[in-house]
């Protein structure tokens, strides 16, 4: 466990995933003095969502908001190695989004026309270009799909242990296996947080808590529509017919994504499982692996012929509308959200390190129009 060098802090952010050690690298990059003290209840780095994640990075989304998260994102990864000094293997390999109906077609050309219009390179492919381009592919099932070469790969706790290191050098406080089980208040201002070990005051308190943020909120009396879904992942050999750097496959009908680790040998399957209950459970359900396994062969054949290694869950936080929660809290002072990720944290942590920097520092951002990402906007209607 870390030892907390102060009993008071500039800035208390509360989540050592991705997210919160963005926010600290971020705030530190404008204002290298500010005291930073982060807290994370794990007793060691990463094993929360960010160290189950497949390390995926896309800019193929319909919505704008992601979309610009992703280009804001952008520059951090390309730079990352050099400006860390440290590996993460990052790989532009692409993502192949597939459209097995009409619908899901007509979205993927909006979708393509909009994104070149945001400068991100999109390429449509109808169906015979489809299977010429990927012949491992149902031959009958898709109608087209899209890939973007900018699409990469980059590991998630290589990251996460850069931007560790990086703010630890700036003498910020990262204690691990401490919980925070009060948010102090008085009046509409936050004051400080409770721990078993201590009270830490301070001024601003972050909330990013990753799959835990609802509860934490709930703690100031803030309501927050963000849901922990468990995500079950399996670890299989590499179907026989494809090639090694395939792109990630997502098929936007059935969430089923297949996505190539960086060695070719071993691929990660996922993303059928879109209607489980809330919560924190992170045990494999095995009844649901052989309904998995007939829906990755109605998308690639040959993997019936795959080798399947071992299965993992991870918890994966969402909010109603899959937009994330940014921004001060409304009606109290000092406490900003940065919750509600759905899937999307990682890839767009150095956004979300920027915008809240942003806020915290400035008292607004020019990057988002961060009033449509608000917590009250599921009650205004807003989405």
């Amino acid at each position: 466990m870390d030892i907390c060098n102060k009993e008071k802090a500039d800035i208390v952010i509360i989540g050592a995933g991705i997210i919160g050690l963005s926010i600290a690298y971020h705030i530190l990059r404008v204002d290298p003095k500010r005291s930073i003290t982060v807290l994370e209840k794990d007793k060691i780095l990463g094993m929360g969502s960010t160290g189950k994640c497949t390390g995926g990075i896309r800019y193929q989304f319909s919505s704008p908001l992601l979309r610009r998260l992703s280009l804001l994102s952008r520059d951090f990864f390309l730079k990352f190695e050099s400006t860390f000094d440290t590996p993460i293997w990052y790989s532009e390999k692409g993502n192949l989004m597939l459209a097995a109906n009409e619908v899901l077609w007509n979205q993927l050309q909006i979708t393509s026309s909009q994104a070149k219009v945001d400068g991100i390179p999109m390429k449509l492919l109808n169906q015979e270009e489809l299977l010429n381009y990927y012949p491992y592919l149902h031959k009958d099932n898709f109608l087209g799909g899209t890939v973007c070469p900018w699409d990469a790969y980059a590991d998630p706790y290589a990251v996460l242990a850069g931007l560790y290191a990086s703010i630890r050098r700036h003498k910020v406080d990262v204690l691990l296996g401490w919980e925070a089980t009060k948010i102090i208040i008085e009046e509409d201002k936050v004051k400080g947080v409770e721990t078993p070990q201590g009270t830490i005051w301070s001024p601003i308190i972050v909330n990013a808590a990753g799959p835990h943020a609802a509860q934490l909120a709930a703690m100031a009396d803030i309501i927050l529509p963000v849901q922990p879904f468990r995500r079950q992942i399996y670890v299989c050999s590499n179907p026989k017919d494809l090639q090694k750097n395939a792109p990630t496959i997502i098929d936007l009908a059935s969430g089923f994504y297949l996505h190539q680790e960086a060695s070719g040998k071993t691929v990660l399957l996922g993303g059928t499982d879109q209607d489980t209950w809330p919560g924190f459970e992170e045990v494999v359900d095995k009844s649901v692996v052989e309904e998995f396994f007939l829906a990755a062969m109605e998308i690639i054949p040959s993997a019936m012929d795959i080798k399947w290694l071992r299965t993992y869950t991870g918890i994966c936080e969402q909010t109603p509308d899959f937009h994330p929660v940014m921004g001060e809290a409304p009606g109290l002072k000092g406490l900003f959200l940065a919750n509600g990720f759905s899937g999307n944290g990682f890839m767009h942590a150095p956004a979300v390190g920027r915008i809240l920097s942003d806020l915290i520092l400035k008292g607004g951002t020019k990057l988002i129009d961060v009033s449509l990402l608000t917590p009250d906007r599921f009650a205004k209607g807003t989405h």
